[in-house]
């Protein structure tokens, strides 16, 4: 059985952050960053804020919190972007290293849906893949690719129950 609160912890951190974006035209943009994530509320969960800046963007920001709802047996992150895109994401852990999540609603009037997975390379990194669809069609695909830059006090100790 996969110890789902525990592996969001895994998250705890301070992160480098590269991205790599493919948009539906075949145009791409790269993007650096840092990632900071403290776990939350006793060791249930995690918030993270990734600041950085992309190509044809800017400056970029986004605050997310996850954490794990035994009830529905789901993974739950609810995301808020400086570009205005707020989203809850659903999903489950495949295994100790894979969590895919899921969003689905309307961008723009038109039926859209939005795929992450996260996959743990060690305890020192970690990818994340995102597809966006808008009507059935991927619009954006990013690729983001974190490396620990310190755990520093991020990482107090987590309760037994965690």
């Amino acid at each position: 059985m996969v110890d789902a609160e525990h592996n969001i912890n895994r998250l705890a951190g301070e992160w480098h952050v590269r991205m790599n974006f493919t948009m539906e035209d075949g145009s791409t943009a790269k993007g650096t960053g840092t990632a900071t994530v403290r776990s939350i509320a006793l060791g249930r969960g995690v918030g993270l804020i990734l600041e950085g800046d992309v190509e044809g963007i800017g400056s970029y920001e986004e605050h997310s919190t996850m954490a794990y709802d035994s009830e529905s047996d789901q993974v739950c992150m609810f995301v808020v972007t400086s570009l205005g895109i707020v989203h809850s994401h659903f999903g489950r852990f495949d295994g100790d290293n894979c969590l895919t999540l899921r969003w689905q609603g309307t961008l723009g009037g038109k039926a859209a849906e939005e795929e992450i997975t996260l996959s743990f390379l060690s305890e020192d990194e970690f990818a994340i893949q995102q597809v966006d669809r808008i009507e059935g069609n991927v619009a954006t695909t990013g690729e983001y690719a974190f490396q620990r830059k310190g755990r520093k006090v991020l990482e107090g100790p987590v309760p037994s129950f965690a």
